[in-house]
């Protein structure tokens, strides 16, 4: 019996109304469009315009519409006109579109994700994966 061709699962979405607390990895896709107080390392990772991210992003493709305040590592780093970015940015390949706010430096790496906050274990010689927690905004 042939192996069944692999494919594509959904991306893991982060929705507007919740807030994570802690560390995110994950070798798919991840979305944020709510709030992220912790780093977050994913093969490709889209921080929403109405997303914000306290902390380090990092992936093979990373894609900002919302605010990011932390650094920013990425094979490939989308700045689009609607982000703002308060870190710095490594990268192999970076696009900056008109109206993009970036506070940080900016700079070009063959390797950018082999300092990243969070690898896999593998990469990182941990034997563990990090904690996600995610907590409930608090109410009045």
């Amino acid at each position: 019996m042939a192996d069944a061709p692999k494919t594509k699962s959904a991306p893991s979405i982060l929705s507007q109304d919740m807030h994570v607390i802690g560390k995110i990895f994950s070798t798919g896709d991840i979305q944020i469009e709510g709030r992220l107080d912790g780093d977050l390392c994913s093969h490709a990772v889209t921080v929403g315009a109405q997303a914000e991210v306290n902390g380090e992003v990092a992936g093979d493709t990373v894609t900002v519409f919302g605010k990011v305040n932390g650094t920013v590592r990425g094979r490939q780093v989308y700045l689009c006109a609607t982000c703002r970015v308060d870190g710095d940015v490594f990268n192999e390949a970076l696009a900056i579109e008109s109206g993009a706010q970036l506070n940080g430096a900016v700079k070009n790496e063959k390797d950018p994700l082999k300092n990243a906050a969070i690898r896999p274990a593998s990469q990182s010689g941990q034997d563990s994966q990090p904690t996600t927690v995610a907590s409930m905004p608090e109410f009045e």
